[in-house]
């Protein structure tokens, strides 16, 4: 395999930068599109029929061992944190008070390129870590 070095000398492999090279350049483009509009749906589903491709072609490995309670502990704490935020903004008014994530989100992301672009960034990043990892 190829690779290319760094600033600090460090080895990298070519199809590393490709990757990284090609999901900053797609979440540009992606960003450009107005959401909830055809081209937005159509620039978020393409990386999942990708993902699913990918993760669907590689040879199957041996089951990993059951996470301990220890580690899933702490998200579970988290997640149940943020749905009773969620459902607790929901369900009381006036929104402007007690805003839900929606809410505090949909402004920016309608109006500003710069937002979209960082989540379309962080969410093919998260997407490409998890198939690389668990396909």
């Amino acid at each position: 395999m190829t690779r290319a070095r760094t600033g600090s000398g460090r080895p990298y492999p070519r199809r590393v930068l490709r990757v990284a090279v090609g999901i900053v350049g797609y979440a540009a483009v992606a960003a450009l599109f107005l959401p909830f509009t055809w081209p937005a749906l159509l620039a978020t589903v393409l990386p999942l029929v990708v993902a699913g491709g990918y993760a669907l072609r590689r040879p199957a490995r041996p089951p990993a061992p059951a996470p301990s309670w220890r580690r899933i502990a702490p998200w579970a704490v988290v997640l149940a944190a943020g749905i009773g935020w969620e459902l607790m903004a929901l369900f009381r008014s006036p929104r402007a008070d007690y805003p839900t994530i929606s809410s505090i989100v949909s402004p920016l992301a309608a109006g500003q390129w710069w937002f979209r672009f960082l989540g379309y960034l962080l969410w093919l990043a998260a997407g490409t870590a998890l198939v690389r990892r668990w396909a």
